[in-house]
């Protein structure tokens, strides 16, 4: 049962304002407490009573995302630990993970609230920097690129999947995508897209390779994928989902590897992964 709902929107985002007052009296009236981000934006609008603590903000039962694919992985990000299902409110452009649209949402969360709703596992991976015996780690739920920085050389990568040597890349970078993420910086760069009603699967992408014969690879996403940087670089980056990242150098291991989390996102009743990728992809 619902007892508590939290919602994030991008900070500077004005327009959300309208539909955050009428999910909060909606929820008001239905006795659930709501807890709102501190944003500057929220003092201004009559808001301020649902600003919460950072303890009852990110422990709800159902997390509100409302903005476009980027809000709703940052959301994703934010409640990762506490495991709750999130609804996506769709303000951006593509809306791949925003399944709701401005206009429909009313009539669905009131569905939602009742707990009729389907939520979609999706695999969340881990991407570990690993140098002189210290780590740092970041997850991602679309993908992890690492990239050449400033520098316009190519950078060469050597990959092993399981302990075992699959290749070494040279070209502008590689891309290790999640099934949900196959529809992002992955297709851009010529993968495939993988449905993520099988969250099993990951891809590694190279980015502009200098060999014609190099492909893109999909992997099990158990497997534990080591990348090394060969080039004598100092400014390369590892960013995950387009939001954080990390400074690595030459020489350095970066580790992916799926963690025993998950992205948990309620689907649109009336629609499936199929009839979003014809919306969003203009097909047909």
């Amino acid at each position: 049962m619902i007892k508590k709902v939290s919602i994030n929107f991008r900070p500077d985002d004005s327009h959300s304002i309208q539909i955050i007052k009428k999910i909060c009296t909606t929820l008001s009236d239905r006795g659930i407490s709501v807890a709102l981000p501190y944003y500057s934006i929220l003092h201004n609008e009559g808001l301020e009573n649902y600003i919460g603590d950072e303890d009852n903000y990110l422990s709800p039962d159902l997390a509100i995302a409302i903005g476009g694919d980027g809000t709703f992985l940052k959301t994703a990000r934010i409640f990762l630990e506490w495991q709750c299902p999130i609804m996506g409110i769709n303000r951006g452009k593509l809306g791949f993970l925003t399944e709701f649209s401005p206009e429909e949402f009313e009539h669905y969360l009131q569905e939602i609230l009742t707990g009729k709703y389907i939520v979609s596992e999706r695999t969340v991976m881990e991407a570990v920097h690993s140098k002189n015996g210290t780590e740092e780690s970041l997850y991602f739920f679309n993908d992890a690129v690492i990239t050449k920085g400033a520098f316009s050389r190519a950078i060469e990568i050597e990959l092993n999947v399981d302990d075992m040597f699959l290749s070494r890349y040279k070209g502008d970078g590689l891309i290790i995508a999640t099934a949900t993420g196959s529809t992002a910086y992955s297709l851009s760069a010529g993968g495939p897209i993988i449905a993520p009603l099988d969250n099993d699967v990951c891809i590694v992408n190279p980015v502009c390779p200098h060999s014609l014969s190099i492909r893109p690879v999909v992997l099990p996403a158990k497997s534990v994928i080591r990348a090394r940087a060969l080039s004598d670089l100092t400014n390369l980056l590892l960013t995950t989902d387009g939001q954080e990242a990390i400074k690595f150098s030459g020489g350095d291991e970066i580790i992916f590897r799926q963690c025993n989390r998950r992205m948990k996102i309620i689907l649109h009743p009336e629609k499936n992964y199929y009839s979003i990728l014809r919306e969003k992809l203009n097909w047909g």
